[in-house]
């Protein structure tokens, strides 16, 4: 697919106003945001973050419609589902907005390229490598998922599964808690009850290694391995505790860095001239990705994580969001 021409008019205009869309209100986007905004205030950009509070494609798709009808330069969304933005990404496109993907991708959305993580299920079985590493002989291990329905959550869950069957590891567990904190701590528990033999806890979202967290610490089960993703004040201070054992850290804070720097560009540029500095193609949109490399933090190196963290400011501007 050909990157379409900008709407005559918008070459060298300065950009005022990107939005971004992203899947929900959790703890998650406080860091990406963060890296949107300093993306915008070096570049002289506005940025605009709205979100379902929970994930809910009607009210995404709404947001998109809404933001687009307000004229903004560009837009950014999180593709929580594969084939459903296409239509409303052409209709931004004949108006001549950039369009891009963020943390989740819609390849054949005609988005003119993405921002994220790797492909959830290798992310998953990075998890799941992990996780071997940290159990030892032991063979079960207890699962927590957000979402039975977005493609990151399935696919880390069944990456991360299909590393445990094939090690012969018993996965239990996998109830979806929708986003929600007091579910998620309720499953934690119940599973630790139904299941004392567990060695391991993962989930799939960056809230579940803290909820884990509290959960073994509460019964006194510090022999159980937590792996979990991302990097909340929590589960930075886990890490250093000992009651998580790693994370993996998908860089989140660059994903809305590098969106509202490259949507910014795209407005200014053009779509041809922004893809082609980018080393990006402009006649097969599909392909273009630009993904940070995940980082598993665990004790050893979770000092340079809060060096980094603390360089930006980031846990008070992010517990300012609380």
């Amino acid at each position: 697919m050909t990157a379409q021409p900008r709407v005559p008019g918008r070459e060298g205009k300065a950009p005022a106003r990107i939005a971004l869309i992203e899947k929900n209100r959790g703890a998650y986007w406080d860091m990406v945001n963060a890296g949107a905004l300093d993306a915008g205030r070096r570049l002289g950009v506005t940025v605009l973050a709205d979100a379902p509070e929970y994930e809910s494609l009607d009210e995404q798709l709404a947001l998109v419609h809404r933001y687009l009808d307000e004229g903004v330069d560009g837009l950014a969304f999180v593709a929580t589902s594969q084939t459903a933005f296409t239509d409303t990404v052409a209709a931004g496109r004949r108006r001549g907005v950039p369009i891009i993907t963020m943390d989740l991708d819609a390849p054949d959305s005609g988005r003119l390229m993405y921002v994220g993580m790797l492909a959830p299920v290798e992310m998953g079985r990075q998890a799941g490598r992990l996780m071997l590493d940290a159990l030892g002989e032991r063979r079960k291990v207890a699962v927590q998922t957000g979402s039975a329905d977005a493609h990151g959550a399935t696919g880390k869950l069944a990456g991360f599964t299909e590393v445990m069957t094939a090690a012969g590891v018993e996965v239990v567990g996998g109830d979806n808690d929708g986003e929600r904190l007091d579910a998620a701590e309720r499953n934690a528990h119940r599973l630790l009850s139904e299941h004392p033999d567990i060695g391991g806890f993962f989930g799939v979202y960056g809230y579940h290694a803290p909820v884990q967290a509290r959960a073994v610490e509460a019964a006194g089960r510090d022999d159980i391995a937590i792996i979990g993703f991302d990097m909340l004040p929590e589960t930075v201070a886990a890490i250093e505790a000992g009651t998580v054992r790693a994370s993996i850290w998908i860089r989140e804070y660059y994903f809305g860095y590098y969106a509202v720097a490259a949507l910014a560009n795209l407005a200014r540029l053009g779509d041809e001239e922004t893809l082609t500095l980018l080393g990006l193609r402009t006649d097969d949109l599909t392909g273009n990705l630009l993904r940070p490399q995940p980082l598993v933090v665990d004790r050893d190196n979770v000092g340079q994580f809060r060096a980094w963290a603390r360089g930006l400011d980031l846990e008070s501007r992010i517990a300012a969001t609380l």
